[in-house]
C-alpha cells in the first residue's frame, strides 16, 4: 500500500506524551477501527527545546492514500485541517508517492515555459506593476503603460489592489494593453466570482494574453487548480495568506511545504514568496529556502518562478543575483515612481542595474551611468 507521510512539531510549555496525544486525535478523527486504511504514527522523537523551554516532539504519520481524493481538498483536510489536539501542531514536511502525484499536472508553464514564452532564457526576469490603478483615468493608464513598456522590462502587471472595474472597465484595458505592449507580458489582475474570473480569462486570451495574476486567499487552492487545468494559461500567484500562518514556528505549515509541494500542486507558475524588501522580519535565508522548495525537482512536477518583490532599489538587484541566482522574478512593483522624472526613466534605471549585474558590472559604476544617461 502506498502512504503519505508527514511530519509535525509538537510543542508545549507543559510535559506531553506525544504517542497518546498521537493515538487520540487519530481515533478521535478516523475511528476506533483498526483496519488497514488507518492512519499510524511511523517515528516519534521527543526532545526540549531549552532556548525557548518548550517540551516538543517530531511525530511522522503515515497516511494510506486510499483515503484521500486526488486533490488538494482532501490532502489539506486531512493532513492538517482536522488536528485538533491540546499542544501546538506545526506541519514541517510531507513526502508523497509518484503515483500519487502523477494525478496532478501542476504548473501550466513553469519555469521553462515562461521563459520560452519571453524567449528570455539566462537571467532573472524583471516584473513592474502599473500603480496605483484605482482612480486612474483611461489616459494617465494609456501614458503610464506605454513609459514602463519603453523602458525595458520583461512583465508588467497589474495592481493586486485593483477591484473597481468602473474605473477601467477590463475588457477595455486589455486592447489597450496588447495595443502598447506584447500581450504576452501583460498580466492582468483577476477579481469578481469564479464565473466573472473564468470570462475574464476567455476575453483576455482571446486577445493574446498569457499570463494572469490572481490573490489565492480567496479563490483557495483547489480554485486555483481548476483554472489552471482548464486554460492554456499561467499564472502569478500571490498566496496571500496571513504571515502568521507560515511564518510561525508552532504552528501552521511550514512555507517550504505550503509554497514547494501545495501551491504548485496547485498550478502556480509564478509565485510571490516571503521577501525580506517587504516583511523586514522575514530573513533572506527563508526567502531562499521557499525559491528553493519550488525550483527545485519534485517528481513530474514543473518548477515555479519565485517572485521576489517589495520595496526593491536598484542596488537590491545585486543582492537578490547573489542570494537566488537566475532562477527568480524581481517583481519591483511601483518603486519605479521613485526614480527618474518618469516612468520610462525609473523602469530604466532598474533595467540597467540588472544587465549590469549580468555584465559583471559595480553597482557604483552602473549608478554613475545612469545618472550620466
Amino acid at each position: 500500500m502506498n502512504y503519505i507521510e508527514a511530519t509535525y512539531l509538537l510543542s508545549s510549555r507543559k510535559k506531553f506524551n506525544p504517542a497518546v496525544r498521537i493515538e487520540v486525535y487519530l481515533k478521535s478523527v478516523f475511528g476506533e477501527i483498526d483496519h488497514k486504511h488507518f492512519p499510524f504514527p511511523m517515528e516519534i522523537e521527543e526532545f526540549y527545546d531549552s532556548d525557548f523551554k518548550l517540551h516538543k516532539a517530531l511525530v511522522k504519520i503515515k497516511f494510506p492514500v486510499i483515503i484521500f481524493e486526488h486533490n488538494l481538498y482532501s490532502i489539506l483536510t486531512l493532513l492538517y485541517g482536522e488536528i485538533v489536539i491540546p499542544e501546538n501542531a506545526k506541519l514541517i514536511s510531507v513526502e508523497f508517492p509518484s503515483v500519487f502525484v502523477d494525478h496532478f499536472k501542476g504548473p501550466k508553464l513553469g519555469i521553462k515555459g515562461i521563459r520560452d514564452l519571453l524567449e528570455e532564457h539566462h537571467r532573472p526576469l524583471l516584473m513592474v506593476a502599473v500603480k496605483p490603478m484605482n482612480g486612474m483615468t483611461e489616459e494617465q493608464y494609456r501614458h503610464q503603460l506605454s513609459g514602463i513598456a519603453a523602458g525595458g522590462v520583461d512583465l508588467i502587471r497589474e495592481d493586486e489592489n485593483f477591484f473597481d472595474d468602473s474605473f477601467l472597465e477590463f475588457e477595455k484595458r486589455i486592447k489597450l494593453a496588447v495595443s502598447i505592449t506584447e500581450g504576452k507580458r501583460y498580466i492582468p489582475f483577476l477579481s469578481g466570482s469564479i464565473d466573472t474570473i473564468k470570462e475574464k480569462i476567455k476575453i483576455a486570451t482571446d486577445y493574446g494574453i498569457k499570463l494572469f495574476l490572481i490573490n489565492m486567499f480567496p479563490i483557495g487552492m483547489e480554485g486555483l487548480k481548476s483554472l489552471s487545468d482548464q486554460f492554456s494559461a499561467g499564472f502569478l500567484v500571490n498566496p496571500g495568506y496571513p504571515s502568521f500562518f507560515y511564518e510561525n514556528d508552532l504552528f501552521g505549515i511550514e512555507p517550504s511545504v505550503l509554497y514547494g509541494r501545495f501551491i504548485r500542486l496547485a498550478g502556480a507558475d509564478m509565485v510571490f514568496i516571503p521577501s525580506p524588501y517587504r516583511h523586514k522580519t522575514v530573513p533572506h535565508y527563508r526567502s531562499v529556502e521557499v525559491a528553493n522548495s519550488l525550483t527545485e525537482r519534485f517528481e513530474d512536477i514543473k518548477s515555479s518562478f519565485p517572485v521576489v518583490y517589495g520595496s526593491i532599489t536598484p542596488e537590491n538587484i545585486y543582492d537578490i543575483f547573489k542570494d537566488f541566482g537566475s532562477q527568480v522574478v524581481i517583481d519591483i512593483c511601483g518603486e519605479y515612481r521613485k526614480y527618474g522624472k518618469t516612468s520610462e526613466e525609473g523602469v530604466r534605471i532598474f533595467s540597467e542595474a540588472l544587465r549590469c549585474v549580468m555584465s559583471g558590472v559595480p553597482y557604483e559604476r552602473c549608478a554613475e551611468k545612469a545618472e550620466k544617461s
